[in-house]
Formats: C-alpha cells, sequence, structure tokens
C-alpha cells in the first residue's frame, strides 16, 4: 500500500512538471506570435537634436552635433540656443544632465534650473539625472536656450534630447533601462543569498567556501549597478548619495575578485594580487578624501579605479596562462572560463562608462557575472563531489586503521588476559588476606597495562571524534590507590622520594570518568618519573569549590630533565617527544601527553605546565566533578588500608526471588547459559525463543525485567520492542528492556537507547556484567547472600582436577583450537553446565551447517548471515576462538551481500565447522 502511494506522488510530481514547462512555453510564444489588443504606447516622444548653436560670449554661432562635445573647459559656461518650431503644441523636454548644472530658459525667461549646490554635502558637480521643462503651445517660434557648466570630464558635453508627453518620455527610458536594473536587483539577491549561505556554514560547520567571495563579488558589482542606473531618480530619494555609492563600489569591486581568484588558484599568486589590492585601498583613502575636500571630484579620479581594474583583469589573464601552461589549469577549468568571460564582459563594460550614449551601461558586466558564477557553482559542484570521494577514502582508511589497531589490541590483550585468568582463579580459591592483597595488587596492575595498551586505540578515537566520557560514581580512594599502585614498581626501581600532598577534606565519592580520570593521572606521573633519574616526585591532590560547582586539582612535580620554554607550546603534539638525542633512552609513543591533553578537553578541564629547564616541571590538572558522597575522604592511608580489608569479606551474591524475568534468545544453548548463570539469584525466568513468541507472553504476563536478543529472525529484537511499546493493551508497554548483542562497538549504548533499550549487555555474557545491570534495574526486592566460600572452594577444586584429569586424552591440539578456560568463564565456572553447551553446540551446529548450504544454494545472504552471526556466537561462549572469527568474516560478508567473498571462503567456512564440531566432541569424548 506504502509503495503504491509513493508511487502516486511520483506521478504527480512527474506531471505538475510537465504542465508548468507546457504553461511557460505557451506563455513565451503566445506573447512573442499573438496579435496585439492593447494600444498603450511605449515611449511616444521624438527626438530634439537638430538645430543647435553654440553661442560664444562674443555672440558667434556654430552649429552643434547633438549628441556630443562642444570643446568647453572645465568649469566655463557652455550656452546653447535653438528656434522652437512655430507648430509646436504644448509639450515637454528631457535632457539628461551627466554631472553637470543645467539652466533652461525660453526667451531669457528661466523655466527649468537644475543644480545640486544647497543639497550636496561633498563634490564639485551635481549628480547626473534627467532634467524635464515645460514647453507651453505660445512658446512656438521662440528661442530656446540652455546653459551648461561642469567641473567633471563631462564639461562641454551635450546629451541627446527628447520632447513628447512626460509620461511617454518616462515610459521609454524605463523600457530602454529597466532590463540593466532587473538584471542588477536579481544579482543583489542572488548575491545575499550566496553570502548568507556561506555564512551559516562558516558558523555551523567551521568551513569557509571560496564561493563566499564571490558572492560578494556579485554584491558590490549589483549595488553599483543599481547606485547607477539611468532610472536611479525614479526609486532613489537622493541621487546624489547613491552617485558616491556607485563610485565607493567601483573601487572595492577587485577586493572580492582577487580574493576569489587568489583562493582557487591555491596563492600562488599571491604577491601580485597583494601588491593590486594595496593598490586599491591607497586609491580608495586618497580618492574618497579629495572628493570629501572638494579638491576632485571621482568622475575626475575615476580613471585610476578603471585602471586598477585593468590591471588586475591583465594579472588574472596572465596568471590563467601561466596555470594552464603548468599544468594547474585543471583545479579550477570551469572558473577559468567563467573568468575568461568576465575578463572581456568589463573591457566592454569599461568602454561603456565612457559612452554616454550607450544603453545598457552595466549589462555587459551583469552578463560576465553572472555567467562566472554559474561556471563557480559547476566547478562548486565537482569539486564537492571529489571531496565526497576522498571523505570516503579516508574513512574507509580510518576504518581500516581502527581494525588493525583494534586486532592489534586483540594480540597484546591475548597473553594479558592469561595473566588477569590466573590472577583470578588466585583470588577465588586462596582466602589469605596477604596473598589476596598481592593477587588484587596484580589484577590493578594488568587493568593499568591494558588502559597503556589502548593509548594507541584512544588516540584513534580521539582523532575521529568517537571517544564517548562515561560518567559513573566512584571513590577517590580507590582511584588513587590503583594510580599509585601502578606507578609503585616504577618509583621503586628509580628509588625516587615520594612525597604525598593529599588534602583530608576531599568528598569520599564523585561522579566522573574513573577510567580516564586514572589514565590522565597515570599519563602524568608516569611522565615524571621517566624523566627523574634522581630526587623526588611530588603528588598532591586538592577539591576546589567554586561558583561553578567542584573540581578535583592533581599536580605532580618532579626534580627531572624539565621542559625548555620554547618547548612547551609543542608539549601536547601527537608523536612529539622533546629533545630526542637527550632522552632517547626513555621510551614511549609520544602520544600520552597527546591524549592526556585532548581527554581533559573533553572533560572541559585544564592542564598547566610550569617548567624550569634543569631542574624539573610542574604539571597541574584541574577537572569538574559532581560530588555523589560528601563525607571527607580523612587520611589517605587510612582510606587506603580500608580497601584492603574490602578485598578480604566474603563474596555476596544478588537474591531476588520475588522478580520475574523474560529471557529472549532464537539460540538455545544462549539459553540455557544465561538460565545457569542467573541459577543462584532466586529470581523467577520465562524463555521465549523468537520475538513473536515474547510478544504474546508479554501479552499474558507482568515481567519485571526483559532480556532481549538482537540479532533473530524476523521480527528481530529492535523490531519485537517496538511492536511492545505501541502495544496498548500490552501488560509490558513500560518494563525495562536490556538487549543482549555481540555488537557492542563505540555508540552502541546511544543507538539502543534511541530505540528505546535501557541498557545492553555483550555476549558472551559476563555474570560479573549482568549482576550490575540486575542491581542497577531491580529498583526493589534485591538482596546480597553470602556465597558458601567452602563449597565454592573445594567445588573449584574438583574443576581444577576435573580439567587435569582431562589432559590425558591428548587434547593439545583441541586446547589450541578449543579455549576450556574462556568458555568455562561465560558458563560462571560450572563444569556440568560447560559440557551441556558444548553439547548443543554439537547438536545445533550440525543442523546449522544445513541451513547454510540452503541458503548459500538460493543466495539467501540475509539468513546466511543470520546463521553466521549465531555460529559466531555461540562457538566465542565455548571458547571456538579462531572458528568464531572464521564465522564473523561470513555474517559481515553475508550483511553486505559479498558474494564474491561467500563464494571464496564458503568451503573453508565449512571445514572449519565441521572440524570444529569434531573437536569438541573429542572434549566430549564422543
Amino acid at each position: 500500500m506504502d509503495n503504491k502511494i509513493g508511487n502516486g506522488m511520483k506521478i504527480i510530481q512527474y506531471l505538475s512538471g510537465v504542465f508548468l514547462i507546457i504553461s511557460i512555453l505557451y506563455f513565451i510564444i503566445g506573447e512573442m506570435t499573438s496579435e496585439k489588443e492593447t494600444n498603450f504606447k511605449v515611449g511616444g516622444s521624438m527626438s530634439f537634436d537638430d538645430g543647435w548653436e553654440m553661442v560664444s560670449s562674443d555672440g558667434t554661432r556654430v552649429p552643434i552635433t547633438v549628441p556630443g562635445a562642444c570643446g568647453t573647459k572645465s568649469g566655463d559656461v557652455l550656452r546653447i540656443e535653438k528656434k522652437i518650431p512655430s507648430d509646436m503644441k504644448g509639450t515637454w523636454l528631457c535632457i539628461r544632465s551627466t554631472q553637470q548644472d543645467i539652466t533652461i530658459s525660453v526667451d531669457g525667461e528661466v523655466r527649468e534650473k537644475y543644480s545640486t549646490n544647497g543639497t550636496r554635502k561633498f563634490g564639485k558637480n551635481s549628480v547626473s539625472v534627467y532634467v524635464f521643462v515645460e514647453l507651453l503651445t505660445s512658446d512656438a517660434g521662440k528661442t530656446l536656450s540652455m546653459e551648461i557648466v561642469s567641473h567633471s570630464p563631462y564639461s562641454g558635453y551635450v546629451n541627446n534630447m527628447l520632447v513628447g508627453n512626460r509620461e511617454q518620455i518616462w515610459t521609454g527610458l524605463v523600457s530602454k533601462y529597466l532590463p540593466v536594473t532587473i538584471m542588477a536587483l536579481f544579482m543583489l539577491v542572488l548575491s545575499v543569498m550566496v553570502v548568507f549561505y556561506c555564512i551559516i556554514v562558516r558558523f555551523i560547520y567551521k568551513k569557509n567556501m571560496n564561493i563566499a567571495y564571490l558572492g560578494l563579488a556579485l554584491l558590490v558589482a549589483s549595488v553599483w549597478l543599481i547606485a547607477e542606473s539611468k532610472l536611479r531618480q525614479i526609486f532613489l530619494p537622493n541621487s546624489t548619495i547613491a552617485s558616491d555609492v556607485g563610485f565607493f563600489m567601483i573601487m572595492l569591486l577587485p577586493f572580492p575578485f582577487m580574493s576569489y581568484a587568489n583562493k582557487i588558484q591555491k596563492e600562488r599568486y599571491e604577491k601580485a594580487y597583494t601588491i593590486i589590492g594595496i593598490c586599491s585601498v591607497i586609491n580608495f583613502i586618497i580618492s574618497t578624501v579629495l572628493q570629501f575636500a572638494d579638491v576632485k571630484d571621482f568622475s575626475e579620479t575615476m580613471g585610476v579605479s578603471h585602471a586598477i581594474i585593468v590591471v588586475f583583469i591583465v594579472t588574472l589573464f596572465a596568471t590563467v596562462i601561466i596555470d594552464t601552461k603548468k599544468k594547474f589549469i585543471n583545479e579550477y577549468k570551469e572558473v577559468a572560463l567563467g573568468l575568461a568571460g568576465l575578463m572581456l564582459a568589463g573591457v566592454g563594460e569599461i568602454y561603456q562608462v565612457y559612452d554616454e550614449a550607450a544603453v545598457n551601461n552595466g549589462m555587459a558586466l551583469c552578463i560576465g557575472l553572472v555567467f562566472l558564477f554559474f561556471m563557480a557553482i559547476i566547478q562548486t559542484g565537482r569539486d564537492l563531489l571529489e571531496l565526497e570521494k576522498e571523505k570516503q577514502i579516508a574513512v574507509a582508511t580510518s576504518e581500516s586503521r581502527a581494525m588493525f589497531l583494534a586486532n592489534m589490541s586483540h594480540e597484546i590483550r591475548t597473553p594479558i588476559n592469561t595473566i588477569v585468568g590466573m590472577n583470578e582463579m588466585i583470588l577465588r580459591e586462596n582466602y589469605d588476606n596477604d596473598t589476596r592483597e598481592y593477587a588484587k595488587n596484580i589484577e590493578n596492575a594488568s587493568k593499568l597495562l591494558i588502559s597503556l595498551i589502548d593509548d594507541i586505540l584512544d588516540f584513534s578515537k580521539l582523532d575521529a571524534g568517537k571517544l564517548v566520557i562515561c560518567d559513573s560514581p566512584y571513590k577517590v580512594a580507590a582511584l588513587l590507590k590503583d594510580v599509585f599502585l601502578g606507578a609503585a614498581v616504577k618509583l621503586d626501581e628509580k628509588n625516587l622520594e615520594v612525597k604525598l600532598d593529599i588534602d583530608e577534606s576531599i568528598p569520599t565519592s564523585l561522579n566522573g570518568d574513573e577510567i580516564r580520570i586514572k589514565q590522565i593521572f597515570n599519563n602524568i606521573l608516569s611522565n615524571a618519573i621517566k624523566y627523574t633519574v634522581e630526587g623526588s616526585i611530588s603528588i598532591s591532590l586538592k577539591g576546589v569549590k567554586d561558583k561553578d560547582g567542584f573540581n578535583i586539582e592533581f599536580s605532580v612535580s618532579d626534580t627531572g630533565v624539565g621542559i625548555k620554554e620554547e618547548d612547551i607550546p609543542n608539549l601536547f603534539d601527537s608523536f612529539q617527544r622533546m629533545e630526542l638525542k637527550r632522552n632517547k633512552y626513555i621510551q614511549g609513543t609520544g602520544l600520552g601527553l597527546s591524549i592526556t591533553k585532548q581527554l581533559i578537553d573533553n572533560m572541559n578541564g585544564t592542564i598547566k605546565v610550569d617548567s624550569k629547564y634543569g631542574y624539573g616541571s610542574t604539571f597541574t590538572i584541574t577537572i569538574p566533578q559532581e560530588i555523589v558522597d560528601d563525607t571527607p575522604m580523612g587520611d589517605f592511608e587510612d582510606a587506603y588500608f580500608a580497601l584492603a580489608q574490602d578485598n578480604s569479606r566474603k563474596e555476596e551474591i544478588l537474591f531476588s526471588p520475588d522478580k520475574f524475568i523474560l529471557i529472549v534468545d532464537d539460540n538455545d544453548m544462549n539459553l540455557k547459559v544465561m538460565s545457569a548463570l542467573l541459577g543462584k539469584t532466586g529470581l523467577k525466568l520465562d524463555f521465549a525463543s523468537s520475538g513473536i513468541e515474547c510478544i504474546d507472553k508479554c501479552k499474558m504476563n507482568k515481567y519485571d525485567l526483559i532480556f532481549m536478543d538482537h540479532m533473530m529472525p524476523e521480527p528481530d529484537g529492535i523490531e519485537t520492542l517496538h511492536i511492545i511499546r505501541t502495544d496498548n493493551e500490552g501488560l509490558n508497554r513500560e518494563t525495562t528492556v536490556i538487549v543482549l548483542t555481540a555488537n557492542a562497538i563505540k555508540g552502541a549504548a546511544e543507538q539502543y537507547q534511541r530505540e528505546g533499550f535501557s541498557d545492553y549487555v555483550t555476549k558472551p555474557v559476563e555474570y560479573n556484567r549482568l549482576e550490575q545491570v540486575l542491581v542497577k534495574y531491580l529498583e526493589d526486592g534485591n538482596h546480597l547472600k553470602e556465597e558458601n566460600t567452602e563449597t565454592s572452594k573445594s567445588t573449584e577444586m574438583v574443576e581444577s582436577n576435573n580439567v587435569k584429569s582431562k589432559e590425558d586424552k591428548n587434547v593439545s591440539m583441541v586446547s589450541y583450537i578449543l579455549d576450556k578456560e574462556e568458555g568455562l568463564k561465560y558458563c560462571g565456572g560450572l563444569d556440568d553446565l560447560y559440557e551441556e553447551v558444548l553439547g548443543h553446540y554439537v547438536k545445533n551446529a550440525t543442523d546449522y551447517k544445513g541451513d547454510l548450504k540452503e541458503y548459500y544454494d538460493n543466495k539467501n545472504w540475509k539468513e546466511y548471515a543470520r546463521v553466521a552471526h549465531t555460529l559466531k556466537s555461540n562457538a566465542l561462549t565455548i571458547g571456538l576462538l579462531n572458528f568464531s572469527e572464521v564465522a564473523k568474516e561470513q555474517e559481515f560478508a553475508g550483511k553486505a551481500e559479498n558474494e564474491a567473498f561467500i563464494t571464496e571462503k564458503y568451503e573453508y567456512f565449512i571445514r572449519c565447522l565441521e572440524e570444529s564440531i569434531r573437536v569438541v566432541k573429542d572434549e566430549l569424548g564422543i
């Protein structure tokens, strides 16, 4: 139905476009070819140019040609006369004053006198206007005389004259000069739109657009054309002001064009354009001063402005020729064509300015400018397409780099995870306080090591703007403890004295990104240790309250090598290390301080550096934080001891028997794992193996919490959630829903929240994360229950013995492919559950093999990707890490419908699947 409506709308849009074109063609062709139906006459006037004589002061009469120059010097009075025809009836005479004062008389009687001496504030000449005088019927046969005086280059010039009805004369003038005025208004509107658009782009996207300069050029040119329009006395109240503005625009015209040319030519000829710009500035200042001082009118200095424009045109022409020879012209070939047109138009325009008889002064420039503008739009469109291609390449490169870094991080993390895993076994099996303290220190040091490995990834994320600050409550003492423990070994190795100054009034708990704050503190402290050979490290932590809230101030001072003053501004640049020769023995990537600075900026904090070369440095960091618990932390050593005591307490687990939870997943093995992990919680559990079953159950039962898998057959998890939320009769419209996903990439939380999920849990599911979510979202009825440590201890010992007993089964190859420790982690450490899950894997994987073949043969890549996704998740859950990666490749290829990749790797994928089934069977002994 929706498709039919969409197609109908497209047909309507197409037809409306056709109708519009037909209507416009009808209008144009009809007006040009049809018979005239109105009696309106355009310009019913006659020329009055014949029979004029110039009268000298001694009475000598010389016939003159009108229009034309009579050779009168600047400031001299030109007197011309003519007999009015004896048969002339009452009419109007019109003559254009070109920066001239004109007095018109009939038989010595002054009929009209035009001059702006009494109204203009500056300048020696009156502005150019049309002067009208009425000739009566009784004036027939009398002598018509004019006295013309000017201090401009137009002194002694007589323009053409018209006689006729006043309205008809104006109609003729409007019909003659209106096209230029309309074109000027069009350019004005266009220029304002372009400039306004570029300002918005600059403000929002912080990007400068070269076409803005061309928009300014259009603006200047259009204002000049309007100000100098021969019709300006109709729509502008003060023609003198308009004339001055016209001269201003002529002097300003080179600036935006030079700026535009300089940008598109990549500033190769900036010196030449700068010289022309300086000349234009000097010309503007001097010409304006001379005008306002009544020394020289703009009309007298206008030649300099025109000369500068000609020099610019010649320079521009020369640079285009040079760029053509050097093959730079391809950078702006469309604009070069537009500039060529504008240069020709500019030369023609300057010629017309000095030709008073020219009808369409400005039309040549209008055409040239509009032509250039549309060429520039074509160029801009081409540039944007190229930029988009470059952007896509850059994004692909960035993604490849990120993938490489992620893979490298995974490879480095593997041995560290082994250390962490073994250490976790120590914590679970040993209850000696000293041993547990040592193990906790190993745990903290391992986490710190992982955070250091993440530096390179963090830099990549920061560089791409993808690193997100995640605030949560934390204890200040615990944060400091982790930082100091991470640095303790290095401090001992160098035998450096540590001086602590920890403010006891700092609140016990704050809200912020604990991991990133640790990273900042660690980077600064580690840097101080690296560059200090002997002496001491002073560490200070204070709390500062101000009107804006609360800030923590962390300061580290050392007695190290110090930093040169000129090196401080470059200290936070990426991959920068100062004085490489002196510090070549110090290891590092040069990213630590750059990452630290960017993290601090992202937290709206500040970092200050004080250093004296050869004597040491002080780094002071201030970061805004929210107070969670205002109770003073007190003495740091006491708080540290209290934390150590907490490590020796018996473990407590969530126990909430009055809560009802629904778990939705199309994978039976995942449902089994979730059931086992939540077995000790006392929660009442319900299960659904599809979105449809989930929807049905949500209509019948009210749940306190729902765990929903994302990647399920239609409807998937998101679609299922939307149906539940929009079911007006459903019982779970407001129930909290947590998404289960194997695709926990950066930004996943925000994406799932936008879809309506409250939170997400990554698969394979870890119990600690699962418990955090349960505690967070099950508001009432949560209880903590002490675990029977003796039972746990004996159980773990049995599990350990079971693992050892199986080493006799020639499982060296199995251990390489099947990481049992990894699988047990996702099964809560329970061997029985792990073996049950392995059995489910064998059964399901065998079925999935047949599904894959069916979907591969039918090229149903969507379902193929879904099955590969399930295999990826299942394999990871039981510890088939290598096969999980193979399945992941096939999943992504299926989603992208990359048939070539799937076809190439399909046989290998199936062999790996078969091998995984065999390996699991060997582990089960079947």
